[in-house]
C-alpha cells in the first residue's frame, strides 16, 4: 500500500511516523498557530511586515503579499522512510506575482517582440496552468523536482528512495529498513503556504540541528521571480554552498526602505549578510537626493545591527535596457553609484559589482529583460559565492590552496607558482580547475582547465587589466571575457640549473640604489610600465643592477612587479660588448641568493634575447604554451632585452 493511500484511509495513523512541521522548520523567522494544528511560517517579523505595509512603503500592498510567500524556508529532516508526505495548503498566486509572471508566460508562447508588446498581447488573455512555483524536495542532495498539491486535496508526496540504488530492477526496500536519508522540501517562494506535519512510512522522522544564517535583503530576484523551482533561488543556492540556513527576504518590488529591519535581529543568527536592492528604481520617478538618503539609511541599519557580520552589497544586475527601457524620469543611472559611495562609509560592508554576477545574455532571463531563469540564478550564486570566498578567506589559505592545485600542474605554471611561493601579489581565485593571480602592478595570471569555473572568475573576480593566459585552450574565450581583443603570445623561461652562471670581472656589475632613479626611468624603453614609486622600491631593495664601464652607466637590468627578471637596456654605443649577457648573469645570481629560480618572459620575435635565455642555460618554453591579453600592444608588459 502506498503512503497516499495509507494517510487517507480508514485509520490514516496505522503504521506511519508523523512529525510536527513546526519542528522541522529552517529559514523561517517565525511561524503562527492556525486551527487544528495548522501553522504559517513567516520569512519576516510582525514589526517587519507592518513596516512594509505602511505609508513609507512605495507600494505596501504588493510588499505584503509578497512578505506572506514563504520564499527560503524548507522542512529539513532525516527519515528512514520510503516515501513520506507534506501536510500543506497553498494560498492563492497573488495579484503581484500573477503580473509578473504575464512576461514570463508571453515569453515562453513564442511571442515575438519587446518584452512591452509581448505583455500587451498576453494582456486580457486567460493565464495559463503553469504555477512556476511549488513545493521542490532534494534528497541526499538529489533533486526530485516541484509538486503541488492536486485540486482540493492538502498534501504532497515524496518517494526518497534512489530507483538507481535498488536490490533489483523494480524492487525497493521496505518501509523502515532502507537507509536513512537527508531531506530538504523547499516550500513555495512566490506564494505562502501553511503546513501541519510531515508523515512518513518509516520508524522515524527526526530534526536536522539548525545552522546560521546567510541573511538575503533583496528584490523579486532575491525572492526567486522567476526559477520555477524554490530550490533554485540564487539565495538558495548560494546558502548551500555556505553551509548555512538562508534567511531570504527578497521582496518583489522592494527598494532601499529604511524601517524595514525592526524585530529581525532576535530571531537570526546571521553569519554574512546580501543586501542586494536598487533594481526597482529604474520602474518609476526618483529623485538622487531622496535615493540617496534611503540607501544611506538602510545600510547603516544594517551596519548598526549586525556589526561585525560580514556584509557584502551588491549593484543591481544586467538588465536588457533596449527590452525594457527605463522610467525617463528615473534616477536609476545613477544607483549603482550610489550604492558603492554609501556602503564605502560603513566599516565592513564589502562592494559587490553586481554587471559582473551574470552574463549580459537575454536567453538568461525568464522575461527577456531583467528577472534570470534557472540557468541565470545558478550563475549569480555561483560568482556571488567566489567573491565571498576570496573577500573572507585569508590570503596565506589561498596560496597554500592555489601551491596544492598546481603542484602537478603543466611545467608553463610554474610562473604562477614562483609568484605564489614568493608571496607576490594577492590570490583571486584557487579552485580545482582554475587559479589566479593579481600581481602588484595589477597584472593578471590565470591557468584554468574548467571552462565554466573561468568564465565565472574572470567576469565576477578579474579586471579588464594585462593578463597572463597560461592556458592555451582558454585563451581565446577569456580575451573574450575580459574585454582583452590582443593576444601576443610569449616564451617563458626558466632558470633550472643549480649552478650559478659566471661572473665575467671584466663586465663590472652591482646594485643601483635611490639616486639613480631618473637614470633609470630615462633610459627605459617602456617606463610606462612601471609608475616611479615601483621602480623607486625596486631601486630601494638593491634589485635593480647596473653595469660600468669604469665610472659610466652602460645599463641596467630590473625585475618587473610579478618578479620576472626584466627591465634590461644596454646603452647603443655599448651593446654587442657582453654587457647583456653579464648584466643577466648577475642578475640571476642574485635571486638565486634570494632562494629563488630566476625566470622571465621573452617575446618569439626577441631572436638575440632568446638565444641569450639558451646561451644562460634557461629553460625556454614555445611560445604556444603562454600569451599576454591586453587591450592594445601598448599597454602589453614589455621585456625590453
Amino acid at each position: 500500500m502506498r503512503l497516499s493511500d495509507m494517510t487517507r484511509g480508514e485509520a490514516p495513523g496505522y503504521a506511519l511516523v508523523r512529525a510536527d512541521a513546526a519542528a522541522l522548520l529552517h529559514g523561517a523567522v517565525r511561524h503562527e498557530s492556525e486551527l487544528e494544528g495548522w501553522i504559517r511560517p513567516w520569512r519576516f517579523s510582525a514589526d517587519q511586515m507592518r513596516a512594509m505595509g505602511s505609508c513609507q512603503a512605495w507600494h505596501p500592498g504588493l510588499y505584503r503579499q509578497m512578505g506572506r510567500a514563504t520564499a527560503g524556508v524548507c522542512l529539513e529532516f532525516t527519515t528512514d522512510s520510503s516515501e513520506v508526505a507534506v501536510e500543506v495548503r497553498l494560498d492563492g498566486e497573488p495579484v503581484g506575482t500573477r503580473e509578473v509572471l504575464k512576461y514570463v508566460d508571453a515569453r515562453e508562447a513564442g511571442q515575438q517582440g519587446t518584452a512591452r508588446e509581448a505583455f500587451a498581447r498576453q494582456a486580457g488573455a486567460a493565464a495559463p496552468a503553469r504555477m512556476h512555483d511549488g513545493l521542490s524536495c532534494e534528497v541526499d542532495g538529489r533533486p526530485l523536482g516541484v509538486r503541488v498539491p492536486a485540486p482540493a486535496d492538502d498534501q504532497v508526496t515524496f518517494t526518497l528512495d534512489d530507483p538507481s540504488a535498488a536490490p533489483a530492477e523494480g524492487v525497493m526496500q521496505l518501509p523502515g529498513m532502507g537507509d536513512t536519508h537527508h531531506v530538504r522540501v523547499w516550500l513555495p517562494c512566490l506564494r505562502g503556504c501553511t503546513l501541519r506535519s510531515v508523515v512518513g512510512n518509516g520508524s522515524f522522522i527526526d530534526p536536522v540541528e539548525k545552522r546560521r544564517n546567510l541573511l538575503v535583503l533583496g528584490d523579486s530576484i532575491a525572492q526567486g521571480f522567476v526559477v520555477d523551482d524554490p530550490a533554485l533561488a540564487w539565495p538558495t543556492l548560494l546558502a548551500a554552498e555556505l553551509g548555512l540556513d538562508v534567511v531570504n527576504q527578497g521582496v518583489g518590488g522592494q527598494v532601499f526602505q529604511p524601517g524595514t529591519l525592526y524585530g529581525l535581529a532576535p530571531a537570526i543568527d546571521p553569519a554574512a549578510v546580501v543586501v542586494a536592492l536598487g533594481a526597482n528604481y529604474r520602474y518609476e520617478p526618483c529623485r538622487e537626493r531622496l535615493v540617496t538618503r534611503d540607501v544611506r539609511s538602510f545600510l547603516g541599519q544594517v551596519a548598526r545591527l549586525w556589526e561585525g557580520v560580514p556584509t557584502w552589497v551588491a549593484t543591481p544586475l544586467w538588465h536588457d535596457e533596449d527590452a525594457w527601457p527605463s522610467h525617463r524620469m528615473s534616477c536609476f543611472e545613477v544607483v549603482p553609484r550610489l550604492i558603492r559611495e554609501q556602503a564605502s562609509r560603513f566599516d565592513g560592508m564589502r562592494l559587490v559589482d553586481g554587471a559582473g554576477l551574470l552574463d549580459h545574455d537575454a536567453a538568461l532571463m525568464a522575461d527577456g529583460f531583467e528577472h534570470p531563469g534557472p540557468a541565470g540564478s545558478r550563475q549569480v550564486a555561483r560568482r556571488l559565492g567566489l567573491v565571498m570566498e576570496q573577500a573572507s578567506t585569508p590570503q596565506e589559505e589561498l596560496r597554500e590552496r592555489a601551491l596544492s592545485l598546481l603542484a602537478k600542474a603543466p611545467r608553463r605554471t610554474f610562473v604562477l607558482a614562483e609568484c605564489l611561493r614568493r608571496g607576490v601579489g594577492s590570490v583571486i581565485c584557487a579552485r580545482p580547475g582554475c587559479v589566479a593571480l593579481r600581481e602588484p602592478g595589477g597584472m593578471q595570471m590565470v591557468w584554468a582547465t574548467d571552462r565554466e569555473l573561468a568564465k565565472d572568475v574572470a567576469c565576477a573576480l578579474m579586471s579588464d587589466s594585462v593578463t597572463l593566459c597560461l592556458e592555451p585552450s582558454l585563451a581565446d574565450d577569456l580575451a573574450g571575457w575580459l574585454g582583452l581583443p590582443v593576444k601576443d603570445p610569449v616564451h617563458l623561461a626558466i632558470y633550472r640549473k643549480k649552478a650559478r652562471p659566471r661572473v665575467d670581472a671584466a663586465h663590472p656589475v652591482r646594485p643601483l640604489g635611490p639616486q639613480d632613479l631618473s637614470a633609470v626611468r630615462q633610459r627605459m624603453t617602456h617606463p610606462e610600465f612601471q609608475t616611479d614609486a615601483q621602480t623607486l622600491a625596486l631601486l630601494g631593495e638593491g634589485n635593480v643592477l647596473g653595469a660600468f664601464a669604469g665610472d659610466e652607466l652602460v645599463g641596467f637590468v630590473g625585475e618587473q612587479t610579478e618578479g620576472s627578471m626584466g627591465m634590461l637596456e644596454v646603452f647603443e654605443d655599448f651593446r654587442r660588448h657582453g654587457w647583456a649577457l653579464a648584466l643577466e648573469s648577475a642578475k640571476i645570481c642574485q635571486v638565486l641568493d634570494r632562494g629563488q629560480t630566476p625566470w622571465c618572459e621573452v617575446w618569439p620575435d626577441n631572436v638575440a634575447s632568446v638565444r641569450l635565455q639558451r646561451k644562460l642555460g634557461l629553460t625556454v618554453l614555445p611560445a604556444t604554451e603562454a600569451c599576454f591579453l591586453a587591450k592594445s600592444r601598448g599597454s602589453a608588459p614589455e621585456d625590453a632585452r
